[in-house]
């Protein structure tokens, strides 16, 4: 029997830290427990003080730590660290947290998860002790942690130390993996990826492979042909961490079986994320979960689609740097002011509001609020709700920031620039009196959120059918601070019935989560649904030094 490979976060960070010459035996020790990883002699033992199963396999001067199932082993962490011994027994830091045995592998990742990232730091109180590993250029190049942090973290020489680093959490766990003790019954809580074979994991540590799939609760797996041959688009809603973004690829693969079942044996698929950065990312996780079939998936961002578009068309677009377009909306405002319409209050009243206005705040009101949804005429503008704007708008301030909008766009067209916002009107225009426009058999738009309305409605035009478009989204979290609301691309999609809720965040304590629902409850842009009871309870990862 073969068993399947799955790991924790805590396995992969500290595999990061091993010296390279050492990682081939250790993923070929992997390898023994994927034919058998029952405890047998000194080589894999079970290890005491846990709640959980916890087993170690030894490798050389590394040990291996890990669980198993009737068909699958977990691996939980790897380090140069001894077994301790008390009497005859071989031991481990004891725990406060109650893990039951664990039946399946379903029984284990359907426990709400309890992962956080390292939020609550170790115990304080003997923080002026030496770190028990000295913190080097060379861990933190293994770690590939972010040079801009690295004389900072290489001068820590006490937890204190560490603890004052302004550190991003995803930075913060990899260091702390690899510095620090993890207690193993509170990683058996973490979110489970899936390994695939041991030369992914040569390939992670060496830098060519970004990551790894996410294994699917029951929850999320539900979602993944869910409404697949409805009427309409499918679109699921979710918090962040609530692994919105997995599902999606592993949509991708429930599409490309359709679509053969359907008889198109060469199908053309679209999955689109919004920053470059995330696509090679999930090329490689498409490409791990798809095989051959990965030559049916393109996968860009919009704008790379949109930019192909108006290049065919016309030619390579202008776009306006920021700094020209600040420069350009600054020499607008003066001609503004100076041809402001209606009588003396109306015109004193315009004049104020665009001199009170920051010329960023401007320029956004006039890109994302006016451009991005298609408003042609001032009546439109001043009926249109601006909800996440901070900044309420009455109707004689939106007639000074529409006639400041003709100026601006005036000047740029002098300069034969453009906005990428007028860029993407303009593709969705040619997109729509194109004779033969690109098209897609489906369309999988991840993070929608962070999208334009006529982004969304372009990617929309490319889809063959409205029943091959499936979208994810948080509209309660926008990277960008976009004023997105679903209503602005209402008419183009109709969710009616297609609207899938994922409830349970994996990565953030109930706490944080409510602390942060109330601090941001004033500027929502949609309501999820979510109760506080439907979000799980976060653990509190703790760490045992050893001197």
């Amino acid at each position: 029997m073969i068993f399947e490979i799955i790991h924790k976060p805590t396995f992969t960070n500290q595999l990061l830290a091993i010296p390279k010459e050492y990682v081939v035996q250790i993923l070929e020790k992997i390898e023994v427990l994927r034919d058998d990883p029952k405890p047998h002699g000194n080589l894999k033992k079970k290890l005491h003080g846990y709640k959980g199963d916890v087993y170690r396999l030894r490798s050389g001067d590394y040990r291996i730590i890990y669980t198993f199932g009737d068909q699958w082993v977990i691996l939980l962490g790897v380090d140069a660290r001894k077994d301790v011994y008390k009497g005859d027994k071989l031991v481990a830091e004891t725990t406060d947290i109650d893990i039951s045995t664990l039946p399946d592998v379903e029984a284990l990742l359907a426990v709400k998860p309890t992962y956080t990232p390292n939020l609550v730091l170790p115990d304080t109180s003997n923080t002026e002790s030496p770190l028990p590993v000295e913190i080097t250029e060379d861990l933190l190049h293994r770690l590939r942690l972010p040079e801009e942090y690295w004389a900072t973290l290489t001068a820590c020489r006490t937890l204190d130390d560490l603890m004052a680093v302004n550190l991003p959490g995803k930075w913060c766990d990899r260091i702390f993996d690899c510095i620090a003790e993890p207690n193993f019954d509170q990683v058996l809580n973490q979110p489970s990826f899936v390994t695939g074979s041991t030369d992914d994991l040569l390939r992670f540590t060496e830098g060519e492979l970004l990551g790894f799939l996410l294994k699917l609760n029951p929850e999320q797996e539900k979602f993944v042909s869910w409404a697949i041959n409805a009427s309409g688009p499918t679109l699921l809603k979710g918090g962040p961490g609530t692994g919105k973004s997995t599902v999606a690829l592993y949509r991708v693969r429930a599409l490309v079986e359709t679509l053969q079942a359907n008889g198109i044996e060469k199908p053309k698929i679209l999955f689109t994320t919004y920053t470059n950065a995330l696509v090679a990312f999930s090329q490689q996780l498409l490409a791990s979960l798809l095989g051959e079939d990965i030559q049916y998936v393109n996968v860009k961002t919009a704008d790379a689609i949109i930019a192909s578009v108006i290049s065919q068309s016309t030619g390579k677009p202008n776009i306006a740097s920021g700094n020209v377009l600040r420069k350009t909306i600054k020499q607008a405002l003066i001609y503004a002011i100076d041809s402001l319409e209606g009588n003396l209050l109306q015109r004193q009243a315009q004049e104020q509001t665009l001199k009170r206005l920051s010329i960023d705040y401007l320029i956004d009101e006039i890109a994302t609020v006016i451009e991005a949804r298609e408003i042609k005429t001032l009546e439109a503008y001043q009926a249109t709700p601006r909800s996440g704007r901070a900044i309420s708008l009455n109707k004689t301030q939106r007639q000074a920031i529409w006639h400041l909008r003709q100026q601006f766009y005036q000047l740029l067209e002098k300069q034969e620039l453009e906005t990428w916002q007028q860029v993407r009107t303009r593709a969705l225009e040619t997109l729509r009196e194109m004779d033969n426009p690109p098209i897609y058999d489906a369309v999988v738009i991840d993070e929608a959120q962070d999208l334009d309305p006529n982004t969304l409605r372009i990617l929309t035009q490319v889809c063959r059918h409205p029943n091959r478009l499936f979208i994810t989204a948080d509209a309660n979290q926008s990277i960008y601070g976009s004023s997105f609301r679903w209503s602005d691309v209402s008419q183009d999609l109709k969710f009616v019935g297609r609207t899938g809720v994922l409830r349970v965040n994996h990565r953030t304590t109930r706490e944080i989560n409510e602390a942060a629902i109330s601090y941001l409850a004033s500027s929502i842009l949609d309501d999820e649904g979510m109760g506080n009871g439907e979000w799980g309870i976060g653990n509190r990862r703790n760490f045992s030094f050893s001197s």
